[in-house]
Parts: structure tokens; sequence; C-alpha cells
């Protein structure tokens, strides 16, 4: 079983590394033919010939698509990111950003699963009933709004005409942790509810394929309760899609996060990411597409560890 999990996670490794590949390298190539000319951009369209063709030197423009890959890979890796094309350092620029956005994406994803969690155990208790009805259409409602609407919203409600929370800046912990909690509560709340509908939808159908599953009919049979079985036999194997889908959340909370922060004005990564794309600054565009894909990589390895942990404790869940 041991030699058999270290295959499995090696062999995950390897599909991550190759997947990490084709994704920088797409991302390079199309970011690259569409940002045009980019000392244009920074000079302006009347800009002496000399002068673009010195910054597109500097910048390494004037070299093959494919030799520019080779050394952005080296440099990332290597954590020499170079500098943006307003000159500051892109590794202390995305480590300041990338904080506040790490912080959006805790508050969000500890509100999702204490939201989502008992919502989904107490509605499946009583499947088809008011509360697993009411659940289902509120999904609903929140999934058909946009994330900018849902946001803009949030941002009337509680900013406006209850003007609990400001509508938009940041204030860093170290200034104040309760106006750190304060500025970041409603970026998080607008992703939460995102986050929690798809959550509770999830695990709601988990829940309901194992309470049909004959282990789970045999144990009500033996006389247990019906809130005890979901509890112990089949909360575990139903938390394994649960689990899978929390480690793709990480991308999704990043693109949410870029509307949600350009919408509350938080300096944050997504943000960051707006703000390049609008300059063409392929380097940063770029080197946050890594990082998300690092980050997406690494969760989906430790979610397949929890996932292959799971399987070995409960064995087949009675199949």
């Amino acid at each position: 079983m041991q030699g058999g999990l270290r295959v499995k996670l090696l062999r995950e490794i390897l599909l991550v590394a190759l997947s990490l590949i084709i994704i920088s390298f797409a991302v390079f190539f199309l970011s690259s033919l569409s940002s045009g000319n980019i000392s244009y951009y920074v000079l302006g369209d009347n800009a002496r010939e000399e002068d673009v063709l010195k910054l597109s030197s500097s910048l390494g423009y004037d070299e093959p698509i494919l030799s520019r890959y080779i050394v952005f890979l080296r440099n990332f890796f290597t954590l020499n990111w170079g500098r943006t094309i307003n000159g500051y350092d892109i590794r202390a620029l995305i480590a300041q950003r990338a904080s506040v956005t790490v912080e959006i994406m805790i508050i969000t994803l500890v509100l999702s699963l204490l939201v989502s969690i008992p919502v989904s155990l107490f509605c499946i208790r009583k499947e088809k009933g008011f509360a697993d009805r009411f659940s289902d259409a509120l999904i609903l409602i929140i999934f058909s709004l946009p994330s900018f609407f849902l946001a803009i919203i949030l941002m009337l409600c509680f900013s406006i005409y209850i003007p609990l929370f400001p509508s938009s800046g940041f204030i860093s912990m170290r200034t104040s942790v309760i106006g750190n909690i304060r500025t970041l509560f409603l970026p998080s709340l607008s992703l939460t509810l995102m986050h929690s509908a798809l959550y509770i939808r999830v695990l709601k159908r988990s829940l309901s394929d194992q309470m049909h599953k004959s282990y789970v009919l045999g144990s009500l049979a033996r006389g247990k309760s019906r809130k005890r079985v979901i509890l112990t036999d089949a909360f575990a194997p139903a938390s394994v899609s649960l689990i899978a889908l929390f480690s793709q959340s990480i991308a999704s909370l990043i693109a949410g996060s870029a509307v949600t922060e350009t919408v509350f004005a938080v300096p944050g990564l997504g943000s960051l990411a707006v703000s390049a794309c609008l300059q063409r600054d392929v380097s940063v565009i770029t080197i946050i597409m890594m990082i998300v894909s690092l980050a997406v990589a690494l969760s989906m390895i430790v979610a397949r560890i929890i996932i292959y942990a799971i399987s070995a404790k409960g064995g087949e869940y009675g199949r």
C-alpha cells in the first residue's frame, strides 16, 4: 500500500511539473503576443525610435521568444524577478501584495467551511425538506449574481446604508488588528458567499449519495439515528469531494480577488494582476500566473495525500 502510494504521488508530481511548464509557456507566449511593443506604451507614441529600441533591448524584447522564456524560467526559480516597467522591484511588490491576498483567502476559506459544513449537515438530516429546498434556491440566486455585483451590493448594505465597514482601502495588521479585519471583511464576505454556495452544493450531493449506500442503510436498519449515521458513517467519505474542491479553490479565489480587490480598492495580488494587464507588463503577469499555478499544484498534491489517507483508513467505506 505504501509503495503504491509513493508511485501515485510521484506520478502526481511529474504531472504537476509538466502542467506548470505547459501553463507557463502558454501564458508567456500569449502575453507576449497580446502586449505589443511595451516600449511605446512606456515612452509614449511620440518617443524617438532610438529610445524605443534602447528600452526594448534593456527589457530583452529584441530576443527570440523561446530564449526569453528560458531566461524567464531560470530567473523565476532563482527568485531573480527583475523590475516592473515602472521600475519597481517585482519580488518585493508581489511579496507585499500577496500577504494581503493570503489574508483574504484564509478568512474566506475558514468562513466558507464554517458556513458550508453545518448547513450541509443540517439540510441532509431531512432531504427535500424546507431547509434543503431553501438552501438550493439561495445557492441558485448567489450563483446567478456576478461577483462584482455581489461586492457592490455588500458595499451598499454595510458601508453606505449601514456604515459598519469601510467601502475601500486597507489597514495593515501591524497598524491595527481591528482595522485590518474591518477593511478585509467585506471583500472576504463577497468571496465567502460564492464559495460557500459551491461547497454546500457539492457536500450536500456527496452526503446524499452516501446516505443511499448499502453500509449506511445497514447502519440505519440496525437502529442508529440518522444524525449519528451522517456524522460517523457518511461524512468522512463525503468529505473527499469537498477536499478535492477545496484544493482547487485557490485559483478561483485569486481570480475572484482580482474583481473583489479592484471593487474595494484593496492592494492585493488580484488588483496587481489587473493593473499589470492594463500596463501590458508581461513579466508581472507571468510571474503571478506561475505563483498561482504552483499554489494550486501544491494544494492538489496535499489534497491527494489527505484523500489517500482517508481511503486507506476507511477502506472503500463498505463497498
